[in-house]
C-alpha cells in the first residue's frame, strides 16, 4: 500500500514517468522558508549618507524660496492694498469734479 506521506526530499513521483512534483496535501501548500535579508554592505552607507546631504541642502533652499516668496507675496498685498485706496481717493475727487461740472 503506497503511503501518502511524502518523502525526505519534498517531492513525490507523478503518476506518469517518474516525475516529481510538489506537495500539495488536504489543499496545503508547503512552500519554502522565507529567504535571510542580507545585511547593508559599508560601501553602501557613505553614499546614503551623501544623499540625504543632498536631499537636506535641497529642501534647505526650497524652505528658503518659500519665505522669500512669502515675503514678497506680503510686500505686494500691501502695494495692492496702498494702490486700492489711491485708487478710491482718485475716484472721490474725480466724482467731485464732475459734480462741479454739472453745476456750471
Amino acid at each position: 500500500m503506497p503511503s501518502s506521506r511524502p518523502d525526505k526530499s519534498g517531492f513525490r513521483k507523478g503518476p506518469a514517468g517518474g516525475e516529481p512534483h510538489e506537495i500539495n496535501q488536504l489543499g496545503l501548500d508547503f512552500t519554502a522558508p522565507p529567504a535571510y535579508i542580507a545585511a547593508p554592505r559599508k560601501e553602501i552607507e557613505p553614499m546614503n549618507q551623501e544623499l540625504i546631504e543632498v536631499l537636506e541642502q535641497k529642501i534647505g533652499e526650497i524652505v528658503e524660496k518659500y519665505n522669500a516668496l512669502k515675503e514678497e507675496n506680503a510686500l505686494l498685498h500691501d502695494e495692492l492694498q496702498r494702490l486700492s485706496s489711491d485708487r478710491e481717493g482718485i475716484k472721490s475727487r474725480v466724482d467731485a469734479l464732475l459734480g462741479k461740472l454739472d453745476n456750471i
